[in-house]
């Protein structure tokens, strides 16, 4: 592509403006999660939906407005060995995921670890059965919208205006979504830039944005499943640590 004076900002507004705020913004909502505000979670859930889709309007129209065509932002699947490799690849990811969300759901003792790890992010966790469909929408917005921002957009900037490799873009671009989640504090950075580079190499195998889109929607989801279970069902005494914080918390 041709780099446009909106390309520049929606780089700025991706890579430092938007997480900024989100940190202060969610820092606020946090607040008012945990001093048991009646809808607080609901409300953060619905502005984590408007916002990420807005910003995908804004951007896919400001993208064909500019005479770019579609595959060249990865929403065209590709055909040929290597694709179908990635996507058999995306379809073990997610069976793992679904597993192991079973996995520790049944079982008292890992729901105690996950209850004591996820002290610091509870406010996040669905808490009802209305906040967990909530949620649900939250994680196929993110994993739809945020492939588009970062495994997409940020990638394809970063090759044009810089002239990174396509494999450095990728890698800048799992940084850039790390630091996306710079509310999650450092360890969340670190453990979503992770994550990022995850999805990154399932859309370098397909050439298409679809199989991190369908990854990053059944991780969230399967997440906040465990989230859910381990912020509501009472802890055995004989499986959760003593003094959980996360005991009668709602959990994300």
């Amino acid at each position: 592509m041709t780099p446009h004076l909106f390309d520049h900002i929606a780089f700025i507004l991706l890579a430092a403006v938007f997480p900024v705020w989100d940190y202060f913004a969610i820092r606020r909502r946090a607040a008012r999660i945990r001093a048991g505000e009646p809808e607080a979670r609901l409300g953060l859930y619905r502005i984590f939906i408007v916002e990420e889709w807005a910003t995908t309007i804004v951007l896919l129209a400001a993208w064909f407005a500019l005479g770019r065509d579609a595959s060249s932002l990865g929403l065209v699947p590709r055909p040929g060995l290597l694709a179908w490799a990635g996507y058999g690849l995306t379809a073990v990811i997610c069976a793992a995921l679904v597993f192991q969300a079973v996995t520790i759901v049944r079982n008292p003792k890992s729901l105690a670890n996950v209850r004591d790890k996820l002290t610091s992010l509870s406010f996040l966790f669905p808490g009802t059965p209305r906040e967990r469909r909530m949620f649900d929408a939250v994680s196929v917005t993110a994993g739809i919208c945020e492939e588009i921002f970062f495994r997409g957009y940020v990638v394809v900037y970063l090759m044009a205006v810089f002239g990174t490799p396509f494999w450095a873009a990728g890698l800048i671009s799992s940084l850039v979504f790390g630091f996306a989640h710079v509310y999650q504090g450092p360890t969340g950075i670190l453990r979503t830039g992770f994550v990022g580079l995850m999805f990154f190499v399932l859309y370098a195998l397909t050439g298409s944005l679809w199989a991190p889109m369908i990854a990053h929607a059944v991780m969230d989801i399967t997440s906040g499943r465990i989230g859910y279970a381990a912020g509501t069902r009472p802890p055995t005494p004989s499986a959760s640590p003593a003094g959980s914080p996360l005991q009668a918390a709602a959990s994300d």
